[in-house]
């Protein structure tokens, strides 16, 4: 049904392929993972097998591609594929979660009946049927996320391609995503192309693995015949021993950020927060989780200052502003991003505080090295992959030295090795004393990164407790 012959695919303005010689034949019914470092191309192959690349891509493709044997040079034929990126709001256009899952349905000519038994049903499946009236603004971003994808749902494609579907969506919503689409592919004959890092939920869905380094296939077959994805498994012992060790400050230690009583809502009748207290020392990282909509990322936001609570206050150590003291990353890369460069957008903090230009240069360099992108200070931000974004903006805060770090699901786009790497900095930023909190959904990065788990749960701290992975 899919056919892809020696395709290659060159960004415009740039001399090498993301994308070099790639021949593939997909079928009816498949599920496909695609997987590698970040940076190796995979979304610029989904974006080709699916049909979409001359919208979502700027450049040159050669080769041959063919959707159900007919000419794919120009893209799939109207309604074969659908497609959720990497960044749900690029995608969402209406007004509410029910506007959007009904959209491609009345364009197509369902009539209204139709429409509200469609979005009823896919909203129920994932109990969300409660939002279906909702404002797309009210939502998080993992509620977002899993809107972006029932939209695609509800259209019914014959190919369905998501790009890191499980960045933003709790545990529970991402294991009935994956379930839902495991019997839409054995009963409706679906091809369903996934692009994601978690290899355990990956492993248990695909039938086909196709791994890309440096834009070329290195692998396609089944999960357990490549080698290279067994090799990254490793042992949650020797991952944790490879970490810089954690150096935490007294238990009698002035909180550096304490949130007492905190309530807070974005509109009268639906409160987020209902009198949440929280305190973080330094050298702690406290690992927010709980499941979308929780107020994770609302708590990170109250401590920079971009809202002030209803009741209660938040309080920074003696001497901090939220303006030169907090470093906040927003969950979306693409939210943060603005300057020309990635060396202008690295020191756009630094030049705030009148840096000179010549330190602030040498600052940039050295925090972008951690995270290899030293090489790229004069790429433009969004040329960069997602995974690339997601590390210049934490290189953006950290070369400031903040004494809190807030980090919100600072591991989407991330492969297991960037993850690694993302704890190593965290631990090493809370050795340096400084307070780090970290919303997040990966329990795998909590148990790396964070000294506390704090559960957040209908606006209160729900569960507070020491990394179960750490030894006392």
């Amino acid at each position: 049904m899919i056919e892809l012959d020696d395709v290659s695919f060159v960004p415009a303005g740039a001399t090498c392929p993301t994308l070099a010689h790639a021949t593939l034949r997909i079928g009816q019914g498949e599920r496909v993972g695609i997987v590698g470092p970040s940076g190796s191309g995979k979304s610029t192959l989904g974006y080709h097998l699916c049909g979409a690349h001359r919208l979502a891509l700027a450049g040159r493709t050669d080769g041959r591609l063919a959707f159900a044997g007919r000419d794919g040079t120009d893209g799939a034929p109207v309604g074969f594929a659908g497609l959720v990126g990497q960044n749900p709001e690029a995608q969402l256009f209406c007004r509410t979660v029910y506007d959007e899952l009904a959209l491609a349905l009345l364009a197509r000519g369902e009539d209204e009946a139709c429409c509200r038994q469609t979005a009823a049903t896919l909203l129920g499946q994932y109990g969300f049927a409660e939002r279906g009236e909702a404002s797309l603004g009210s939502l998080s971003l993992g509620q977002k996320q899993l809107t972006a994808v029932l939209s695609m749902l509800a259209m019914e494609p014959r190919v369905l391609l998501l790009d890191e579907p499980t960045n933003y969506l709790d545990a529970a919503a991402a294991d009935r995503l994956f379930a839902h689409l495991t019997e839409l592919s054995r009963e409706l004959g679906w091809i369903i192309l996934v692009i994601e890092h978690d290899r355990k939920r990956l492993a248990g869905f695909a039938d086909r693995l196709i791994a890309l380094d440096s834009g070329r296939i290195v692998h396609d077959g089944p999960a357990s015949d490549w080698e290279a994805w067994n090799d990254e498994a490793g042992d949650r012992d020797e991952t944790l021993a490879a970490l810089p060790p954690f150096s935490l400050a007294s238990p009698d230690a002035a909180p550096l950020v304490a949130l007492q009583g905190v309530g807070f809502s974005y509109s009268p009748t639906a409160p987020v927060l209902r009198g949440l207290d929280l305190a973080v020392r330094p050298g702690e990282v406290v690992a927010l989780l709980g499941a979308n909509g929780a107020g994770k990322s609302t708590v990170l936001r109250l401590i920079k200052g971009l809202g002030k609570p209803a009741v209660g206050r938040v309080a920074l150590g003696a001497g901090l502003t939220a303006a030169s003291d907090v470093g906040l990353m927003f969950q979306n890369p693409e939210e943060q991003l603005f300057a020309h460069t990635v060396a202008a957008e690295c020191g756009y903090w630094l030049e705030n505080r009148g840096v000179a230009p010549e330190e602030r240069l040498a600052r940039c360099r050295a925090a972008l090295a951690g995270f290899g992108l030293d090489a790229m200070l004069s790429r433009a931000p969004f040329s960069l992959s997602f995974g690339e974004k997601r590390r210049l903006c934490l290189a953006a805060i950290l070369v400031a030295e903040p004494a809190v770090l807030c980090l919100d699901e600072p591991t989407t786009g991330l492969d297991a090795a960037n993850m690694a790497a993302m704890a190593a900095e965290v631990r090493r930023q809370a050795a340096k004393g400084r307070a780090v909190l970290l919303a997040t959904h990966e329990e795998a990065f909590a148990a790396m990164a964070a000294t506390r788990w704090v559960t957040v749960a209908n606006g209160r701290i729900a569960s507070d407790r020491p990394n179960p992975w750490l030894a006392p």
